[in-house]
C-alpha cells in the first residue's frame, strides 16, 4: 500500500520543503511572517494553538472589519501550522482533520456571535449544525464547510413575528464574515445547501418546518448526511435537542424493504461499472472518481444506515471509527476493513497535498506531469510513474471492495449503466454530468435538478418513501432507455409531464420496475409520439392497461337504468383504454397499419352503436316512444374502414317514420340526432370520443341533422352534386335498423351509377379536383392526403371509376375491395389496380404512424429520428432515405394515373 512519507522531521523544515513545491504555502510565508517566526521558534503545535486562540477571541471584537481581519489572520496561521504538522508526519490523519475542524468550529461560532451582537440579538434558539466532513471532524485542507442553520421561532428573538427574517439576516451576515474575500483572503467557503429543500427554504430554517420536512419527505441520502451531524455553534443545547429529535428519522430500528432497496440503488448508481482504464487514469478525482474517498465513505454509511437503527454502537460520525465498528460487528471482514482504512488515510493525505498547491477545493490529481510531480514529492515520492501506479493500485482495491457491497442484490438487478448517475446531495456530480452528456442530454443540470426535486417529494408520485425508493432503482434503466430513443431531451421532457401528472406513483413505478419491456415501451412512446404522449399525460392510468387489461376487449353493455351522462362516461373509459392499446401496439410494431385501421374503425363503430343506443333511450325518456326506425351511416374514412388516430367521424342519420306520424317523427329524430352528436363529441370528465362531421348529409350544413329515407332518396337522385355522389361511394351502415340501412345503401348505389352523362361527370370531377388543389394546398411535403399524388388523387381516380362503371356492384366503401372489383369488371386495368392498391397500402402505413405520433402533416425535417426509424420499419424500408425515395416514386405514379384518368391539376 502506498505510504505518505514525511518531508522532514521538524515541522519548520517540512513546511519549508513544502513551500518549495506548493505555491500557496510559499505565499503563506510572505503573507504571515510572524506566524513563520512562531513556527520556527516553538513548532506547529504552539502556532496552531495561537491560531485557535485568535479565532475564539474574534467574537469579542467591536467592528465587522476587526472580526474579519482577525479570523483571516488566524486562518493563515492555522493553515501554516497544519501544513507543517501534516508534511512532517507529526500528527496522524485524524488529528490533522480534527484540528482543521476544530478551527472551523471556533471561526463559525465567532462569526455567528459577532453577527448576532451587531444586530442586538442573543443566540438563544439559533444554532448551527455541522454536517458532512465538518460534522465528522474530517475537514480537508481547503474544505468547504457544510452546515445547516436553524432557529426555534418560539425562542429566537423572543419569538417576534419577524424572527424568521431576522434569523436569515444573521445567517447572511455570518456567511459574509467567513466568505468575503479581502486583502487577507477568506476564512471558509460555506455551503448551506444540505438544509431541508434548499431551493425553497431561506438560509435559516425554522425547526418546525425542518421537523415536518424530515418526517414527510426526508430521503435516505439525507439520513446518511445526518449520521455525521453535530451542534457546532450558537445555542448548542438547542442544537443537541434538535439532533435528538431527528434520531428516529436517522436511525430506524426497522427499515422496510423499500428503504433498503433505495440505499442499495443509490450505491448502484455510483460507478456501477468501472473499467480498468478508469482506474488507470493518472489524473483521477480522488474524492468522486472510482476507487475514491466517497466510495469508502459510502461503504461505511450505507451499512450504518441499514443496521445502525438496531445496533447503536455502529453510530459513529467518523468514517474510520464507523469502519472499525462494522468490523467488530462482523459485518465487514477484518482484512477488508484494514485495507479500506489504509486507503482512506492515503487518499486523504494526497487530497491535502493537492489542495496545498493553490488552496483550491479540488480533489483531482493534476493532468500536467509537472504539477503532479509536485504532489508526488509533497507525498515523499520522487518517482512520478511509481507514484501514479501506486495511486491506481489503491483505488483499484477500494473499488473492488466497494463493488462487492450488496453484490448479491446487484446480480439480481443488473444494470448496464456506465458511469455515475447520482442525484443525491446538492452539487451536480461531475461524473453524472459526463454520463448524461454521453447519453445525449443537452442540459445535464436540468435533468439532475428535476430528478432531485422528485426525490424531495415535489411530485405526488414520490411523496412516499416507497415511491422515492422505486424511482431511485428505475433511474439508470430509465435514462438509458431515453438515450436509446435518439431523442433523450424530448423523452425526458415528456416523461416529466407524464410522471408529474401521476396522482400516486407507487402502482405505476412498481409496474415499470416489474415488467421488463414496459419501461422501454413507455419511453419510446413518449419520445416519438407526442400525440400518444399527451394522452398518457392526461390519463396516466392508461399505462396499467398494457399489463393488466380490464378484459373489456368488447364494448360494455349499457345499463338502461343509468343516466345519460353515466353512460357517456362509461363508453369513454372503455374507448380510451382500447384506443390507447391500439395506438401502443401500432407504434411498437405489434399491429400492422392495415389491421390498425380496421381496429380504429371497429372501435368507432362500437362507440357509435353504444352512444346511439343511449341517445335513443334518453330521447324516448324525454319525448316519448320512438316513432319509427333509424339508421346511422358512416362516410369518409370511417365508411372505408380507414380510420386513424384522432380521425373525425363523417356520419349521416336516416329515419323511416311510422305511418301517420311523419311530422312528429321529424322532431323526435332531430332530437335523437342532436343527442347522439353530443354523446359522441362533448367533453366530459372522461374526455370525448370523436369529433363528428355531419356536412356530408343531404343539403350539407343547411339540411336537417336527421333525414327521412324518402328525402334521402329524392335528394340523391334529383339534387346531389357529383362530389356528393363521390363521397356517397363510401357509405356504410354502422348502427340502427339493418333493413333501413340496407335500403339507404341501395338508394345510394343506384344514384351513384345513374344520373348525369359520363362526360358531364368527368368535367365535374376534374373541376372539383382543381378547385380543391387551389383552395386546399398541401401543408407540407408529408401531407399524405393533399399532396399531389397523395390519397385525394387516389380516391378521385377510384371514385370516378365507380361513378362511370355502370354497375352498382362496383360501388364499395373500402379502397382495396373497390379497386379489385373494378379490375375484375374491366373498369381498371391490372396495372392500374396494382398501382392503386400498393400505393394505398404504402401511404396508409405511413399515415397510420404519422397521425398517431404527431397528429399532423409535416415536413420531413420535423420528424424525430425515432419517428423516422419507425416509419421506415412500418413500410419495410431499410432506412428513412429509402422511404423518402419510395414515397416520391409512389406519389409520382399516382399523379400520372390521375393525369391519365382525370386530367392535370394546372388549368393552363
Amino acid at each position: 500500500m502506498l505510504e505518505i512519507r514525511p518531508l522532514a522531521d521538524s515541522g519548520h523544515d517540512a513546511f519549508d520543503a513544502g513551500a518549495q513545491l506548493a505555491p500557496y504555502l510559499a505565499r503563506l510565508v510572505r503573507r504571515a511572517p510572524d506566524a513563520l517566526a512562531l513556527l520556527k521558534a516553538d513548532g506547529p503545535a504552539v502556532l496552531a494553538a495561537d491560531a485557535m486562540k485568535q479565532a475564539e477571541a474574534a467574537a469579542g471584537l467591536e467592528t465587522r472589519d476587526e472580526v474579519m481581519a482577525a479570523l483571516r489572520q488566524a486562518k493563515l496561521k492555522n493553515h501554516m501550522a497544519v501544513a507543517a504538522m501534516d508534511l512532517s508526519g507529526a500528527a496522524p490523519l485524524q488529528d490533522i482533520t480534527g484540528h482543521l475542524t476544530g478551527f472551523a468550529d471556533l471561526a463559525v461560532d465567532a462569526a455567528l456571535q459577532s453577527a448576532l451582537r451587531m444586530r442586538g440579538l442573543k443566540p438563544d434558539g439559533m444554532f448551527v449544525i455541522a454536517l458532512g466532513k465538518m460534522g465528522a471532524f474530517e475537514l480537508n485542507y481547503s474544505s468547504d464547510i457544510d452546515m445547516a442553520i436553524f432557529y426555534d421561532p418560539a425562542v429566537f428573538a423572543e419569538g417576534v413575528p419577524e424572527a424568521g427574517e431576522l434569523a436569515s439576516k444573521v445567517v447572511r451576515d455570518t456567511m459574509g464574515l467567513l466568505e468575503e474575500i479581502t486583502g487577507d483572503g477568506y476564512v471558509f467557503r460555506t455551503d448551506l445547501r444540505l438544509r431541508p429543500d434548499p431551493g425553497s427554504t431561506p438560509p435559516a430554517v425554522s425547526t418546525q418546518m425542518a421537523e415536518i420536512y424530515y418526517e414527510s419527505v426526508g430521503q435516505n441520502w439525507e439520513r446518511m448526511v445526518w449520521i455525521k451531524a453535530r451542534s457546532c455553534a450558537g445555542d448548542m443545547k438547542a442544537g443537541e435537542r434538535f439532533i435528538a429529535m431527528l434520531e428516529p428519522f436517522v436511525w430506524r430500528r426497522h427499515m422496510d424493504y423499500w428503504a433498503i432497496a433505495d440505499v442499495q440503488a443509490i450505491k448502484r448508481m455510483i460507478n456501477s461499472q468501472t473499467g480498468a482504464s478508469d482506474l488507470a487514469d493518472p489524473s483521477p478525482d480522488l474524492k468522486l472518481g472510482p476507487g475514491g474517498i466517497r466510495e469508502i465513505e459510502f461503504f461505511v454509511q450505507t451499512q450504518q444506515i441499514i443496521m445502525g437503527g438496531r445496533n447503536s454502537f455502529l453510530r459513529h460520525k467518523k468514517t474510520l471509527k464507523g469502519l472499525d465498528a462494522l468490523v467488530a460487528a462482523g459485518s465487514v471482514d477484518a482484512a477488508v476493513g484494514e485495507e479500506l482504512s489504509q486507503a482512506y488515510q492515503v487518499l486523504r493525505g494526497i487530497e491535502h497535498r493537492i489542495q496545498m498547491l493553490e488552496d483550491q477545493q479540488t480533489h483531482r490529481l493534476p493532468k500536467e506531469e509537472e504539477a503532479r510531480t509536485r504532489v508526488a514529492k509533497l507525498c515523499g515520492h520522487e518517482d512520478l510513474a511509481g507514484f501514479d501506479r501506486a495511486v491506481s493500485e489503491v483505488r483499484a482495491r477500494v473499488n473492488h471492495h466497494y463493488r462487492d457491497l450488496f453484490a448479491e442484490e446487484e446480480r439480481k438487478q443488473e444494470t448496464a449503466t456506465r458511469g455515475n448517475l447520482v442525484f443525491t446531495g446538492v452539487d451536480d456530480d461531475p461524473g453524472t454530468v459526463e454520463t448524461l452528456k454521453k447519453y445525449g442530454f443537452s442540459d445535464p443540470s436540468r435533468i439532475i435538478a428535476t430528478v432531485a426535486n422528485w426525490h424531495r417529494g415535489k411530485t405526488p408520485a414520490t411523496r412516499t418513501e416507497r415511491g422515492r425508493g422505486l424511482l431511485t432503482g428505475l433511474l439508470p434503466e430509465l435514462l438509458e432507455a431515453m438515450s436509446r430513443t435518439g431523442e433523450p431531451d424530448t423523452a425526458f421532457t415528456r416523461f416529466t409531464r407524464f410522471f408529474e401528472g401521476l396522482s400516486s406513483g407507487i402502482q405505476t413505478l412498481s409496474m415499470l420496475a416489474n415488467e421488463g419491456t414496459l419501461l422501454e415501451d413507455l419511453v419510446t412512446t413518449l419520445a416519438i409520439a407526442p400525440r400518444l404522449s399527451q394522452t398518457l399525460s392526461r390519463q396516466p392510468g392508461l399505462l396499467e392497461a398494457l399489463v393488466t387489461p380490464s378484459g373489456q376487449e368488447y364494448p360494455p353493455a349499457l345499463s338502461r337504468e343509468a343516466d345519460f351522462e353515466s353512460q357517456m362516461d362509461e363508453v369513454r373509459r372503455w374507448q380510451n383504454e382500447r384506443a390507447f392499446l391500439i395506438g401502443h401496439r401500432l407504434l411498437h410494431s405489434r399491429l400492422p397499419a392495415q389491421q390498425a385501421a380496421l381496429a380504429w374503425s371497429d372501435l368507432a363503430d362500437h362507440c357509435v352503436q353504444l352512444m346511439a343506443e343511449a341517445a335513443a333511450i334518453e330521447t324516448a325518456r324525454r319525448y316519448g316512444p320512438q316513432p319509427g326506425h333509424w339508421s346511422i351511416g358512416a362516410l369518409g374514412k370511417l365508411g372505408g374502414k380507414e380510420l386513424t388516430a384522432g380521425s373525425d367521424l363523417d356520419l349521416i342519420i336516416i329515419f323511416d317514420a311510422e305511418e301517420g306520424v311523419a311530422g312528429e317523427a321529424g322532431h323526435w329524430f332531430t332530437k335523437f340526432a342532436q343527442r347522439l352528436i353530443t354523446a359522441i363529441s362533448v367533453e366530459t370528465a372522461e374526455g370525448s370520443l370523436y369529433e363528428v362531421d355531419m356536412r356530408l348529409r343531404p343539403s350539407g350544413r343547411s339540411g336537417p341533422v336527421a333525414t327521412s329515407i324518402k328525402a334521402f332518396d329524392r335528394y340523391q337522385h334529383e339534387d346531389a352534386w357529383t362530389w356528393e355522389l363521390m363521397a356517397l361511394t363510401r357509405l356504410r351502415p354502422v348502427a340502427g335498423d339493418e333493413a333501413l340501412g340496407q335500403r339507404a345503401l341501395e338508394i345510394a348505389r343506384h344514384a351513384i351509377i345513374h344520373g348525369k352523362p359520363e362526360a358531364e361527370r368527368k368535367t365535374d370531377i376534374l373541376d372539383m379536383r382543381r378547385r380543391l388543389w387551389k383552395e386546399r394546398p398541401p401543408r407540407g411535403d408529408w401531407d399524405l392526403k393533399l399532396v399531389e399524388g397523395g390519397l385525394i388523387d387516389l380516391e378521385f381516380v377510384l371514385q370516378q371509376a365507380m361513378l362511370l362503371s355502370g354497375k352498382e356492384d362496383c360501388v364499395l366503401p373500402m379502397v382495396i375491395d373497390a379497386a379489385e372489383t373494378l379490375g375484375e369488371e374491366g373498369a381498371l386495368s391490372a396495372d392500374e389496380v396494382e398501382t392503386i392498391t400498393s400505393s394505398f397500402t404504402f401511404l396508409q402505413s405511413i399515415q397510420q404512424i404519422q397521425r398517431l405520433a404527431v397528429g399532423a402533416e409535416l415536413t420531413a425535417d420535423m420528424f424525430s429520428q425515432g419517428l423516422k426509424t419507425r416509419l421506415a420499419l412500418a413500410t419495410n424500408c431499410e432506412t428513412f432515405e429509402d422511404l423518402e425515395a419510395r414515397y416520391r416514386a409512389v406519389t409520382t405514379a399516382i399523379s400520372s394515373l390521375r393525369c391519365k384518368k382525370i386530367g392535370p391539376l394546372a388549368t393552363d
